[in-house]
């Protein structure tokens, strides 16, 4: 009994290395070197961890300062690095709604953050008219640990506090001019969330040398600023500035002019218009009023100049345009802008002729938007929102553009032309679209038409109010969105041999190589470039793995850092033209989505979660009396297949024969829809003397339909006095066709019980 018992336990020794683990609890240790552990703890020791869960909580400051916008998260387990992404949204143009952005929409912002707060710096000298202000900044991040060969988390989803703004300031400031001679009144726009307003106030038009005036309460819009008798018919600027409870400032808004009343002082100039300002011109506007010669005031007699000012439709700040004006008729050319109304204000300036340092000034005339006497002018524009579309012909496009400023009082018409080339002259499509007979103005604010598909396309706007059928100058140079990619494909456990083996990759720090990306060009097509998005669900969360666009080459090679064996990656390629401009990506298939083959040791580790999970289900092995061990058993996978165990005396020792057929225990991800992780076919013999020293034999081969091809050989395998003397397995992974990865070779025996 006692020789029988030896040999039993040799037996049981051979079989805890067929598995690579411990089989008797306390009785024979794997490794001499590490401490023993027994079959409790190898069957449920706590699972490891593998990816991260997304941030939460994330916070994005609103309306909070004047030059960034804080972001803040929650930190995420075992994360050591976040990942930042930020989409800009702009107002619709008829609207003013904003859209949620898109996964194309978000752009890197920084690729580690190793902290849960970040601060995205937009402005670094914020002013009164800065763009960026209305704008809406979306944020999202995801928790990396690279390092670690962690799977980084899926991103934050898009909601009302993962977008933020600036703090603005008051986007209109208006000073009284002439209109009372004890005060000046100032007026600006209100700020959300403001806490107080400051007013400043200079003589210097420069805006140098202001001075801190007064502040009133955030609910307050207005502020009159009391004269002393020095200071009555004094030119004066205010800019205001908004403030936070906690401190936080705006920039301060443009400088407002401002004067009291004075006595004596002439009307403002009467009749103010701008002649020639229904989009009749393309480079001017000509402003007129009743203009005198001289004002008299009892004895004094004074010699008359104007002053010409104007704001816009962007900019309500008063621009002088041009000063000690003798005649009612002046022609504006100074930095005119196309698709902007123009207000322009007159002021007479009255001069003693006995005493030329006596000046007085009029208010300016009332000529400003909305009043009675408006005095308003503009270039004639080509439409400035211009877009293509998709047609269900695909022969065909719809352009799309918003009408050129001033349709509401002039009847226009538009041409269309077409371009072969970036730097082509247009040629003329279609001419003379008259709006409400060829066009109807859509409840979107725009025109639609159905035209011949070109590769670029230029709109302008046609005036024929004066009979010269005047054409506008050219519109910016729009085009077609080009069609989605085809034939997507994403390689999985390839060995990249036409792009030099694997050996030309170093695989990343959870053995797993990089991952091809092919397509083909969209039929009849010839897209500038494209981007490649990666993202582990079908249909969210995608992110964008090229940070320039691939003008070259239908192919890309994804080297994720952080890829991990057994994850699926899905992939999407966005079709460029030439303007940077796509939106079009290939659809979810099986060949869309990719995975990179494994380093030998990796896929020995996957290969051996199989394994280790089979064995754990056998029946004689675990019996606690060692004669029960022998014979015959047999356990079924979890999905299919089945493992036969035989333990025998042979001899003066033991055989033990362990087979495998189609035995599956997982699928990948947990999801059968996604097939088999291992398929397992073949057998781990092993075979050992009384003196406890031995060897194994037998190949267990992973089949094709499985994630991860190849097999593990067990010839090498050496037992040394009932334990793990060395050796190695023998590895051989294979493609998705059977075709080798890497050859055999050896790796250590340790592999597998990390």
């Amino acid at each position: 009994m006692k020789k029988l018992f030896k040999v039993f336990t040799i037996l049981c020794t051979s079989l805890l290395f067929t598995s690579c683990y411990t089989w008797f609890e306390e009785q024979v240790k794997m490794d001499t070197e590490k401490p023993r552990i027994n079959l409790g703890d190898l069957l449920y020791q706590e699972k490891p961890i593998t990816s991260l869960n997304p941030p939460t909580q994330l916070l994005v400051s609103q309306g909070s300062y004047s030059n960034e916008i804080k972001i803040h998260w929650d930190d995420v387990p075992y994360a050591n690095s976040y990942r930042i992404e930020r989409a800009i949204i702009a107002p619709d143009y008829t609207t003013g709604l904003y859209t949620n952005p898109e996964d194309g929409d978000f752009k890197v912002l920084n690729k580690y953050v190793y902290s849960n707060t970040f601060v995205d710096k937009i402005l670094s000298n914020p002013s009164n008219s800065n763009p960026e202000y209305s704008y809406r900044y979306y944020y999202r991040v995801c928790a990396e640990n690279i390092p670690k060969g962690l799977e980084s988390s899926e991103f934050t989803e898009t909601s009302v506090t993962s977008c933020g703004w600036l703090l603005c300031p008051p986007s209109s400031i208006e000073a009284a001019k002439g209109e009372n001679p004890d005060y000046i009144q100032v007026s600006w726009t209100a700020v959300p969330k403001v806490n107080k307003y400051e007013i400043y106030r200079g003589e210097k038009e420069n805006g140098l040398g202001m001075e801190y005036l007064d502040s009133v309460t955030g609910n307050i819009l207005s502020y009159k600023n009391q004269l002393s008798s020095k200071e009555k018919g004094v030119e004066f600027y205010y800019k205001v500035r908004a403030v936070l409870s906690d401190g936080s400032q705006s920039a301060f808004t443009g400088l407002a002019l401002g004067y009291s009343s004075e006595e004596g002082a002439p009307g403002a100039p009467l009749d103010v218009a701008v002649t020639d300002g229904s989009g009749v011109s393309k480079k001017s506007l000509n402003i007129t009023w009743t203009a005198t010669d001289s004002h008299t005031d009892g004895s004094k007699t004074y010699s008359i100049k104007y002053a010409l000012y104007r704001t816009s439709s962007i900019d309500s700040i008063y621009t002088l345009v041009r000063n000690n004006i003798t005649t009612g008729d002046v022609t504006d050319e100074s930095l005119l802008k196309p698709g902007i109304k123009y207000y322009y204000y007159v002021q007479t300036i009255a001069t003693n002729t006995a005493d030329s340092k006596e000046i007085v000034k009029s208010a300016f005339s009332k000529t400003g938007p909305g009043e009675s006497g408006e005095a308003v002018g503009w270039l004639l524009s080509p439409p400035s929102n211009c877009e293509v579309a998709d047609s269900d012909d695909a022969s065909k496009s719809v352009i799309r553009w918003t009408p050129a400023v001033g349709y509401e009082e002039v009847d226009y018409m538009y041409n269309i032309y077409s371009i072969d080339t970036l730097d082509g002259v247009p040629q003329l499509m279609v001419h003379d679209i008259q709006p409400e007979t060829d066009i109807i103005l859509g409840e979107d604010g725009y025109y639609n038409l159905t035209v011949d598909k070109k590769p670029f396309y230029r709109i302008t706007t046609i005036n024929d109010t004066l009979g010269t059928n005047l054409e506008s100058d050219y519109g910016a140079i729009i085009a077609p969105n080009p069609s989605a990619p085809v034939n997507v494909t994403a390689t999985k456990t390839d060995g990249l041999k036409d792009d030099g083996g694997l050996n030309s990759f170093t695989p990343n720090n959870n053995g797993v190589y990089p991952v091809k990306i092919t397509w083909a060009k969209p039929d009849g097509e010839n897209p500038y470039g494209y981007y490649v998005y990666r993202s582990t669900k079908p249909d969210s969360s995608f992110r964008k793995i090229t940070d320039n666009p691939i003008t070259d080459a239908l192919s890309f090679i994804d080297e994720n850092e952080s890829a991990r064996p057994g994850t699926l990656y899905y992939y999407k390629v966005v079709s460029l033209n030439v303007l940077m401009q796509g939106k079009k990506a290939n659809e979810q298939t099986l060949d869309s989505r990719g995975y990179g083959a494994l380093t030998r040791d990796q896929w020995f580790r996957e290969y051996n979660k199989t394994v280790k999970r089979s064995q754990a289900k056998l029946t004689l092995m675990h019996k606690s009396d060692d004669m029960q061990k022998l014979g015959s058993d047999s356990a079924n996978g979890d999905i299919c297949g089945k493992l036969t165990y035989n333990a025998e005396v042979a001899g003066l020792g033991a055989e033990i024969k362990m087979h495998y057929e189609k035995y599956a225990d997982y699928y990948v991800n947990n999801n059968p829809e996604l097939g088999i992780y291992f398929l397992l076919t073949g057998d781990t013999n092993t075979t050992a003397n009384m003196s406890g020293n031995g060897s194994m034999s037998g190949t267990n081969t992973a089949d094709v339909s499985g994630m991860y091809p190849g097999y593990a050989k067990y010839n090498k395998l050496q037992i040394k006095g009932g334990g793990a003397g060395g050796g190695a397995y023998i590895v051989c992974t294979k493609d998705k066709n059977g075709n080798t990865i890497l050859a055999e070779s050896d790796i250590s025996w340790t592999i597998g019980e990390e």
